[in-house]
């Protein structure tokens, strides 16, 4: 048995239609149905009941999915591994992490961390903070770095680093050595973008619409969108200074200013289970160590 009859019965059985599932495959219409007799005469079964143009799975056709379905994973599967192993991996470090994490310290993690130990492979997944419990909980995640504290029996949280929250503005690129710009004068002209963080916005609004009644806001959940907008003067924002450090060092926008009152400060923090494995173990280490050295 051949593994492209499986893919092409898969795919016939998912498309319904012989014709589709040539195109799909990038395959004459008679090699598909050259595979479906190679099945058919194998099993001594009909695996498709034709239908005017289009076929549907017999109740053979059904039953045998299941199992080519499994086939073709265990197939794949077994691709990936000798992949993985032939490039010097012997196991896979699973991180789900928030956005401003994910584009700011975590790469610099990975890189330091996968020359020390280059036989760990890393699967990243980008999440909001709030789904970072559930993967940990569920075993789909080995590390979580979340910007929300959380507490569960079964996972630790640890605080990694603080973060202040500062205000940012469109750079105004003709004014160099201007007077500093006025924070109420900057929220009445712009829209302030809110909610990009899990944590401190509700606060924050009601002490700026203390200050600035008629203030204007737009909810943009994601921080990197914000900041975009930011950059393309559309509006201004407050932000964690590890969110827009870079975008400062480049001068795309700039930091004001803000004195009105104090602003929060946010906390992102290492979320693992209670028994951990050994690289994820390593791995928490590996950042807690360069946070200390460098933040």
């Amino acid at each position: 048995m051949d593994i492209d009859w499986i893919q092409t019965f898969v795919t016939a059985a998912e498309e319904g239609n012989f014709h589709r599932a040539a195109e799909r495959l990038h395959l004459a219409q008679p090699t598909v149905s050259l595979h479906m007799q190679k099945l058919e005469s194998l099993w001594g079964v009909t695996l498709f009941d034709r239908v005017g143009r289009n076929v549907q799975l017999s109740r053979a056709g059904h039953r045998f999915l299941v199992h080519a379905r499994r086939l073709l994973e265990d197939y794949v599967g077994s691709l990936e591994d000798m992949a993985r192993w032939q490039q010097g991996y012997e196991t896979t470090l699973r991180i789900f992490a928030s956005p401003v994490v994910a584009t700011t310290l975590l790469p610099r993690w990975i890189q330091g961390f996968g020359q020390m130990l280059p036989s760990v492979e890393f699967f990243i997944q980008v999440v909001d903070s709030e789904q970072i419990l559930p993967a940990v909980l569920g075993q789909v995640a080995d590390l979580g770095f979340s910007r929300l504290e959380v507490c569960h029996p079964h996972v630790s949280c640890v605080k990694l680093y603080e973060d202040p929250v500062v205000l940012i503005a469109p750079r105004d690129e003709f004014d160099f050595e201007g007077p500093v710009r006025e924070v109420r004068d900057l929220l009445r002209q712009y829209p302030l973008f809110t909610h990009h963080h899990p944590e401190y916005w509700n606060e924050l609004l009601i002490d700026l619409r203390t200050m600035i009644p008629a203030i204007r806001t737009i909810q943009v959940n994601q921080g990197y969108v914000a900041l975009e907008w930011v950059t393309e003067k559309l509006g201004v924002s407050f932000f964690s200074l590890s969110t827009v450090r870079k975008s400062l060092q480049r001068g795309s926008v700039e930091q004001v200013p803000f004195s009105a009152f104090p602003l929060p400060t946010t906390s992102t923090y290492l979320v693992a289970p209670a028994h951990p494995t050994s690289p994820a173990l390593q791995f928490a280490k590996y950042a807690h160590r360069f946070v200390e050295q460098r933040l």
